[in-house]
């Protein structure tokens, strides 16, 4: 098959990745203040953010056989896109407590 037809599937992969990723960030560090288990709560969460994204890319590189460095690449520009994108966000909301004086 072609391998510029799996580009913009690998954006969009990369894109689902890092929503994924940064979300469930975000949810494990909004529930860390009431967790009965901090520790337990944070390795969890890491070790499960972390399956899914190397599955993920893992994924990407299965399915572009040709040229899957390109892929790769693609894919984890669209997984940073979407972590510099998440910060804009997150520093627009709350400026004084995530910008460092």
């Amino acid at each position: 098959m072609n391998s510029l037809f799996f580009l913009p599937i690998t954006l969009v992969l990369g894109i689902l990745l890092g929503n994924l990723y940064f979300r469930g960030l975000w949810m494990t560090v909004q529930k860390l203040p009431t967790a009965q288990s901090p520790i337990l709560l944070t390795l969890g969460s890491f070790f499960g953010r972390l399956a899914i994204a190397i599955t993920g890319f893992a994924f990407v590189l299965a399915i572009a056989q040709e040229n899957a460095l390109w892929h790769l690449l693609v894919c984890l520009g669209a997984f940073i896109w979407v972590r510099n994108r998440t910060i804009e966000k997150l520093q627009q909301k709350w400026p004084r407590r995530l910008h460092a004086h």
